[in-house]
């Protein structure tokens, strides 16, 4: 099985089924990241168990019985209110800026680790893809080179929202992440610069491609990189700028 980190969690809860726990606990005698993860999460619950419990304040309970009486007319303007809350929350994640900072996030999250927490290690596109594919992922014709910066591996990571493709480029002293966002996004600016790096989306073959760099000239050449893509996608592999 694939590393899934909110099937640790659910494992540490002990909310999977029998069959999928004792997968999972195979899975942990052979992944080194995921037992990681169990251990802290256990720690952690453990230090929450041992927190001493608060005491309620005097009168809580009178003071939460008077804010629960209705008030005549409230629910006229509470329900239409909550209701353009969540539109708005809906909205804003689906926005270009706030999908850029998700992505330099983590960006800085990934290349900030001593070592870069792949799930499959590869210079070539062909195998990083077919990995993608077995996870459900169809990833669009790349570079295994642009701008200097060489395919090294991939995995998923895990935003506010959705879960993206994430891949890893590397050369002596530059970095950068390519991602393939599902889910909408809106276009709404073409340079962004959140978090200090440089973030760029756009459409490849009909799937949404982010890219982050701490180095513009780096996600101009994977952009010239990824258009030159589609702009030969009906005829034979097209010559990336090595």
């Amino acid at each position: 099985m694939s590393c899934d980190a909110e099937r640790v969690t659910a494992y540490v809860d002990d909310a999977l089924a029998p069959a999928e726990r004792a997968e999972m606990e195979v899975h942990l005698t052979q992944c080194l990241e995921c037992r990681v993860q169990a251990d802290e999460e256990r720690a952690l619950r453990a230090r929450l168990r041992d927190l001493p419990l608060p005491e309620p304040p005097p009168q809580l309970e009178a003071r939460v019985r008077r804010s629960l009486r209705p008030r005549p007319g409230a629910a006229r303007w509470l329900l239409p209110l909550a209701a353009g809350l969540v539109a708005l929350v809906a909205w804003g994640r689906g926005a270009t800026p706030f999908v850029a900072w998700e992505l330099s996030r983590d960006h800085d999250h990934c290349f900030g680790q001593r070592r870069l927490p792949a799930k499959v290690w590869s210079s070539d596109p062909s195998r990083i893809s077919e990995w993608f594919e077995r996870q459900g992922t169809t990833v669009p014709v790349i570079p295994d080179v642009a701008g200097g910066l060489e395919l090294v591996g991939a995995r998923y990571c895990t935003l506010v929202d959705r879960t993206v493709a994430h891949l890893y480029y590397t050369s002596a002293d530059k970095h950068l992440s390519l991602y393939l966002v599902p889910g909408p996004v809106r276009p709404t600016s073409r340079e962004m610069r959140p978090r200090g790096n440089f973030v760029r989306l756009m459409q490849v073959g009909g799937a949404t491609v982010g890219l982050v760099s701490e180095e513009e000239e780096s996600v101009e050449a994977f952009e010239r990189a990824l258009s030159t893509t589609v702009a030969w996608e009906a005829g034979p592999a097209p010559p990336f700028a090595r």
